[in-house]
């Protein structure tokens, strides 16, 4: 791992989600990044799709994450993810 990916990952860790995020969200939005860092610390190709699938089913509940969740589903198309 290169100095600029470690200092990403070690970045990553600090990520809090806002105070005041629905409760399901805050737990979705946390499992991904856990899983984010997971992929990251053991240099895995990939995370279970679960992570991505149960983060944006649980967004597109709230309609004030509506630009998120569409520019989340913007990446994975562009990146043949979906």
């Amino acid at each position: 791992m290169s100095p600029e990916e470690k200092e990403k990952l070690e970045s990553l860790k600090k990520i809090t989600v806002r105070p005041g995020t629905p409760k399901d969200l805050t737990v979705a939005i946390e499992a991904f990044i856990k899983q984010a860092i997971i992929v990251g610390e053991y240099d895995l190709e990939s995370m279970p799709t679960e992570y991505m699938q149960n983060l944006l089913e649980t967004m597109a509940k709230y309609p004030e994450y509506n630009n998120v969740t569409l520019s989340m589903l913007k990446i994975l198309k562009a990146n043949d993810l979906m």
